[in-house]
């Protein structure tokens, strides 16, 4: 039986779509089962969470930046990408990170039927848990696109929906760096909950170099969702 890493982890022994009743149970003293789609933690407390999604290039950069800072990010890693590049998931986990399912795809989910969204999700799931030996209750669905009946497929999988409450940016091409920062320090609160992309063209570890020491000063601290949504 491997360790428990926090008391929402659960290290998989079992088929790796599978989370355990028991580990229902420790999940439920931390959110209701009825709020599955979580935007944001606490805003009485002035910790923040940067979560990352793909990971399709390497970026050293951002990692070495966060690493000096000593954050742990969540990370939402498709599955093709885990399935192509196991190294950089295995050093994500190896540096703290929660790799958390991304789709195995990274297509949009409501075009699908409901078999295919399950497969894409248990697929996913699985091509991470290969590397890591871990699965974390949550689920970024490409895009952050889902309507009910996906969100109803997602939570019969035992996941959370993460979302977001702030944003780099660096997908959108027409945005200047200033623009970025601007955006992130202007939509800044208690509880945030943080989009960026891997990925030097994104601009997320120059932003980040930035911003980060910035909220530092104001007294933020930089924490995974766990830690986030424990508080």
């Amino acid at each position: 039986m491997k360790t428990i890493i926090f008391s929402v982890i659960l290290f998989v022994c079992i088929c790796p779509h599978l989370i355990s009743d028991e580990y229902y149970g420790v999940v439920n003293k931390l959110i209701p089962m009825e709020k599955r789609v979580i935007r944001n933690g606490s805003r009485m407390e002035k910790k923040i969470a940067i979560t990352i999604d793909d990971g399709w290039v390497d970026d050293d950069p951002l990692l070495d930046l966060l690493t000096a800072y000593g954050i742990r990010c969540t990370v939402f890693i498709p599955g093709k990408v885990a399935e192509e590049r196991a190294g950089f998931v295995k050093k994500l986990d190896e540096l703290g990170f929660e790799v958390c399912n991304h789709t195995y795809s990274h297509l949009v989910l409501t075009p699908l039927s409901d078999e295919e969204v399950i497969q894409d999700i248990r697929m996913g799931q699985e091509k991470l848990t290969e590397i890591t030996g871990k699965i974390y209750p949550y689920f970024r669905p490409s895009g952050g696109l889902y309507d009910e009946r996906v969100g109803n497929l997602i939570a019969a999988e035992g996941y959370y929906i993460i979302l977001w409450d702030n944003d780099v940016l660096g997908y959108k091409e027409d945005q200047t760096m200033e623009d970025q920062l601007d955006y992130l320090r202007s939509h800044t609160e208690n509880g945030n909950i943080i989009l960026s992309h891997f990925g030097s063209k994104l601009r997320t570890r120059r932003v980040l170099e930035i911003f980060i020491p910035e909220m530092l000063a104001k007294g933020y601290e930089f924490v995974t969702v766990t830690d986030l949504i424990r508080s």
